[in-house]
């Protein structure tokens, strides 16, 4: 379950509200929702995290201790020092993990641009997907991305049914390949219906990922129309359709012949492509499996 308690909502709504705004005020950090936790990213790196305990009490979590081999001096702070803390922590993760010639954090960070143009950019009410989780992990299964599809026309705006969709975010040629090294977009689809063989597990991740979705808006995440905005838990809105598949490759070199032999073991699947350069998602530029061979 990734939503959050009611007294965890009450705490960023309440005494941690100037953390809260700070956050939705630097378009370059992203919260996203993780039950028991809520983990704050920069450039798609854990920047911090605040964890409810059992006993009701919370616990600041800094930086993620990977970042921290053989690094001095690394950030710590507290939830009363958010101010100097967040600064600091992000020239960390600038100097140490993205200007490291073994950056682990490219794919994260395009997945993080995803979220912000679409949630929270000047242009995020005139998508068609609205991003609920990033870096999805438990025990059910691992997704790159959680979208729920709420198309874009005034028509569909005024409705209240909505669809969900998993999205596979893959960075260049090298990680498109199945292999025994690597999860390519045939394992990841693989894995997908896998999770959607059960189907109470399946209708389970549903209802709690759109939980999550009400809870940012609630929350002030979902930058959009006034109705969505003003979102909150009791809204009803009606899930339509199957759990989707969607796969999003980024700056993958066209000469290559990596997507054309994993393509031709996989089933159909649909991908994303962009409206001239951007990260938004719309509807009409989705494509098919047929469609991307004939221009392979």
């Amino acid at each position: 379950m990734r939503q959050l308690s009611e007294n965890f909502m009450k705490k960023l709504n309440g005494e941690w509200k100037n953390l809260l705004e700070y956050i939705k005020d630097d378009d370059t950090l992203d919260l996203e929702l993780r039950g028991k936790e809520i983990t704050v990213y920069y450039r798609g790196g854990a920047l911090l995290s605040i964890k409810e305990e059992n006993d009701g009490t919370y616990t600041w979590k800094p930086l993620d201790a990977e970042y921290k081999k053989g690094k001095a001096s690394m950030p710590t702070g507290c939830i009363r020092d958010f101010e100097n803390y967040i600064p600091q922590a992000k020239h960390a993760i600038d100097k140490y993990i993205v200007c490291s010639p073994k950056n682990h954090l490219g794919e994260k960070e395009i997945q993080q641009l995803v979220v912000k143009e679409n949630n929270y950019s000047p242009n995020s009410n005139d998508t068609d997907f609205f991003i609920v989780d990033m870096e999805y992990q438990d025990s059910v299964g691992r997704f790159d991305l959680v979208v729920l599809r709420w198309d874009s026309s005034t028509i569909a705006r005024k409705s209240n049914n909505v669809s969900m969709a998993i999205v596979e975010v893959k960075q260049g040629i090298d990680t498109v390949r199945t292999s025994e090294s690597n999860p390519g977009l045939k394992q990841h689809q693989n894995d997908f219906e896998k999770f959607c063989s059960n189907p109470t597990a399946k209708k389970s991740f549903m209802n709690d990922m759109l939980t999550v979705f009400k809870q940012k808006c609630e929350l002030g995440l979902i930058k959009a129309n006034s109705k969505i905005e003003n979102i909150t838990e009791e809204t009803k809105l009606q899930l339509v359709g199957d759990l989707e598949f969607y796969c999003l490759l980024a700056n993958y070199k066209p000469a290559s012949k990596q997507l054309k032999n994993e393509l031709e073991e996989m089933d159909d699947c649909k991908f994303f492509t962009s409206s001239y350069m951007g990260y938004g998602l719309y509807v009409k530029n989705i494509i098919d499996k047929e469609e991307i061979l004939k221009t392979l």
